[in-house]
């Protein structure tokens, strides 16, 4: 039996969170979301073979298999990934966000293709909150730039440009 602490199946739940994460900021699943969900259980699937993991699986899969993705079902995988998180001796997905969890942030608000007033907030929100003035100060030029963006309220077409080639910078460089 593989230890409970593998880092694979470990570092594909975070990912999940953080894809969640991102995906349920602006509080709608769009198509490309949801793709986004398929994609994620296609990618990991390999993993299934530890029972940890396969237990998670399990329990997530039929709900993204279902076609449609709704708020209280993406509550449902949350709850699921803290619980999975917290029996393989972890912290809660959201407790202490790593460097798994915070990319797949950015993937979840890249996934729908655009990136809305309500996710730039909400992404500001989350920097800006206390436990995480870590994550802020190692991603200060993100910080900074949103802060720009967010002056008005509002993101612009540009905005939005800008904003989606620095996350995606971010991603591949970590």
């Amino acid at each position: 039996m593989e230890k409970p602490n593998n880092p694979n199946y470990h570092n594909a739940a975070k990912d999940l969170a953080g894809l969640i994460y991102g995906v349920a900021l602006d509080g709608v699943v769009t198509r490309n979301e949801y793709a986004a969900l398929k994609e994620w259980c296609n990618e990991h699937e390999v993993l299934r073979s530890y029972e940890p993991f396969d237990k998670l699986y399990c329990k997530i899969r039929p709900l993204i298999d279902s076609g449609k993705i709704s708020v209280e079902e993406l509550d449902e995988i949350e709850e699921t990934l803290d619980q999975f998180l917290e029996s393989i001796g972890s912290s809660k997905r959201i407790d202490k966000p790593d460097q798994i969890f915070i990319n797949g942030i950015f993937k979840g608000i890249l996934s729908s293709g655009d990136i809305n007033d309500q996710e730039v907030y909400k992404l500001k929100t989350f920097l800006e909150l206390e436990e995480n003035r870590k994550i802020q100060e190692e991603y200060t030029g993100l910080y900074e730039l949103i802060k720009k963006i967010w002056a008005d309220g509002k993101v612009d077409d540009q905005e939005f440009r800008i904003l989606k080639d620095y996350l995606n910078i971010l991603i591949k460089s970590h």
